[in-house]
């Protein structure tokens, strides 16, 4: 799945451009632009892309997405529920460097410098009067659009609680022009639901299994088998909210042979086994 260039449209005198995406599913592929984009999810859940990231998203998250960083929000299956969220996106030449000098602006300097790899906020009342603020800002114009825009940032700065999201975007330069990128992602995405073999993926980029396990650490910063296990395991936490099915079906639907292995992998990764998972999921929803 290369990353795609898009350009964004100029809004006429706008130095930001706001934006409302309704639908019945994220379709956007994994693509980058320039401009910074902050983007607040209103309804939809599924998978998050940005650099090496893969987390799960759902309504309320609240993502600040550095220049140049790749990026896609997908949703799993046939997912046809509807998707919305709102976002709000500026070049950093054209703005940041007129404010973050500014002593007043400082605080907001250093966040949007962290923005390079990507941030999410923990969801909060915060997080979720920010949202309202930027359906706000898709409304307002001229100087209260500005001054509005300036509110958002400074509440930003005010929110402690995030997670950084990726590595710094010169690790993702050369994935623009990589097509080999484009062929590994998008054998994960159809072929997840079987085991995958390393030499296999190797061979379709025309690599040997050694050249291949070096090219994929130095672009994601971790090794093919890792990004793998991620990719599984956050589509299984989505299933694990999303049905009823016994975890070992869920698991193995998604591509694990060995369960030992799968419960490992796991903890691992989201910090507790996929029982306590999905009764923790329970018991939010009641």
């Amino acid at each position: 799945m290369r990353a795609k260039l898009e350009v964004i449209p100029k809004q006429l005198d706008h130095s930001i451009h706001t934006f409302i995406y309704d639908d019945v599913r994220f379709n956007s592929p994994w693509h980058y632009h320039e401009e910074l984009e902050l983007t607040y999810v209103l309804k939809s859940n599924g998978i998050r892309y940005i650099g090496n990231s893969i987390q799960q998203f759902q309504a309320g998250d609240l993502v600040l997405i550095g220049s140049s960083l790749p990026h896609a929000w997908k949703n799993a299956g046939n997912y046809n529920q509807g998707a919305s969220s709102v976002y709000v996106q500026w070049k950093a030449e054209q703005f940041n460097a007129k404010i973050t000098g500014i002593k007043e602006f400082m605080k907001v300097g250093k966040m949007l410098e962290k923005a390079k790899a990507g941030i999410v906020f923990r969801k909060s009342m915060m997080t979720e009067n920010i949202g309202q603020m930027l359906l706000a800002l898709h409304k307002s114009s001229e100087m209260p659009r500005m001054i509005l825009f300036l509110q958002i940032l400074h509440q930003l700065t005010e929110l402690k609680d995030y997670q950084i999201l990726s590595e710094p975007i010169e690790t993702f330069i050369s994935q623009k022009i990589d097509s080999r990128v484009d062929k590994i992602i998008h054998h994960i995405e159809d072929h997840y639901q079987t085991p995958i073999q390393v030499i296999e993926v190797a061979e379709l980029c025309c690599m040997t299994k050694s050249s291949f396990c070096k090219f994929f650490k130095k672009r994601f910063n971790k090794t093919f088998t890792q990004y793998l296990n991620e990719f599984r395991i956050h589509i299984i936490c989505q299933e694990l909210q999303d049905s009823i099915q016994p975890v070992t079906q869920i698991a193995m639907d998604c591509g694990y042979e060995n369960m030992s292995y799968f419960h490992r992998q796991f903890k691992q990764v989201i910090g507790m086994t996929p029982a306590q998972y999905r009764k923790k999921i329970i018991a939010i929803s009641d």
